[in-house]
């Protein structure tokens, strides 16, 4: 946080707001940087990435359609409500404190100031493989139903779906089915009739109990402005490219420029996590998308994974997912 006299401030937000403006005009420009006033201290600053949507300060909903090879979103967070729908592409994902992985048709929500980042697997990386990624995201204000409505209980009903959605949401089952259908209407419609599927997706996800959290109860975003972003950026793209083999804790303490222990203090204080925690969840993550894949055993897909031993690897297994490797690929198959 850094605290900045009246007339510097009134310099840096000048220079913010003819950066803001002219963002438009550059294509090649993605995200822009804007500093956010905060309520205790109208001279405390904080950064915060926001993502070029047309739609700040309006009533509005924005479809943003990501088509390329893969995805190329730095780890970030912005003001608005988010909701993604991965038509082609899997990969791996960290929201809040959850590291995980997606899956074509994967649908999820995030909500305001929830950190995220969506990599794709090593695999799109390479252009001789012809894969690319399509996916659309759907933002929206986190007041935009009460600036429609007075009515109180569509008003807290929606209040509740936010709530839920500071820890991410995923969702499964006919309500997937439901929602990726009328997604697809929206996207393919214009003005009052776009908005009207719009709020038909907010009634069903309003309603729904087929979703899973992703982050964990209590998770609180902890980062403090553009340069833990751009370090925890760095240690994340890290992890996910070097998870299947030994990681030794100075090489990724050095990528932030700390000793070891600084690193896990600090690592800790930011995602409430420990570092192996984290990274183990990210090697099981990546298990559990090859069990689902019955052409694998489970001793390959330990050592695939990164793991040195299969007991290590039962051990963390079991203990992130509650279940065994073969009861997880029995329960995903529908077996149990």
């Amino acid at each position: 946080m850094a605290q900045l006299s009246s007339s510097i401030f009134q310099k840096k937000f000048k220079k913010l707001k003819v950066n803001y403006i002219g963002s438009k005009a550059l294509k090649s420009c993605r995200y822009f940087y804007i500093l956010v006033l905060t309520t205790i201290n109208p001279f405390i600053l904080k950064a915060e990435l926001i993502i070029d949507a047309p739609i700040i300060d309006k009533k509005e909903i924005w479809i943003k359609n990501v088509n390329k090879p893969h995805f190329d979103h730095p780890f970030h967070f912005h003001q608005f409500c988010e909701l993604a729908w991965v038509e082609k592409s899997f990969g791996k994902i960290i929201i809040g404190d959850y590291a995980g992985f997606f899956s074509e048709g994967e649908l999820i929500m995030e909500g305001p100031e929830l950190p995220h980042l969506w990599r794709c697997d090593d695999i799109f990386y390479k252009p001789i493989n012809g894969l690319y990624t399509n996916a659309y995201a759907l933002y929206f204000s986190a007041t935009i139903i009460q600036n429609i409505t007075d009515c109180l209980e569509s008003i807290s009903l929606f209040k509740d779906l936010l709530n839920k959605a500071q820890r991410g949401l995923r969702f499964y089952g006919e309500t997937k089915i439901t929602i990726v259908d009328l997604f697809q209407k929206m996207i393919n419609s214009k003005g009052l009739e776009q908005m009207g599927y719009f709020l038909r997706i907010i009634h069903i996800l309003n309603k729904t109990s087929e979703f899973e959290y992703l982050a964990s109860i209590g998770y609180e975003n902890r980062f403090n402005g553009n340069h833990d972003m751009d370090r925890f950026n760095e240690v994340y793209q890290f992890l996910l490219t070097n998870f299947y083999r030994e990681i030794n804790l100075i090489e990724v303490a050095k990528i932030c420029h700390l000793t070891p222990t600084a690193f896990c203090r600090f690592f800790k204080m930011r995602t409430q996590k420990t570092f192996i925690r984290f990274l183990n969840e990210i090697r099981i993550g990546h298990a559990c998308k090859l069990l689902q894949d019955e052409k694998y055993s489970v001793i390959d897909i330990c050592y695939e994974s990164g793991f040195n031993t299969p007991a290590n690897f039962f051990k963390f297994f079991k203990l992130i997912t509650g279940k065994t490797p073969n009861e997880y690929r029995k329960h995903f198959h529908g077996m149990e």
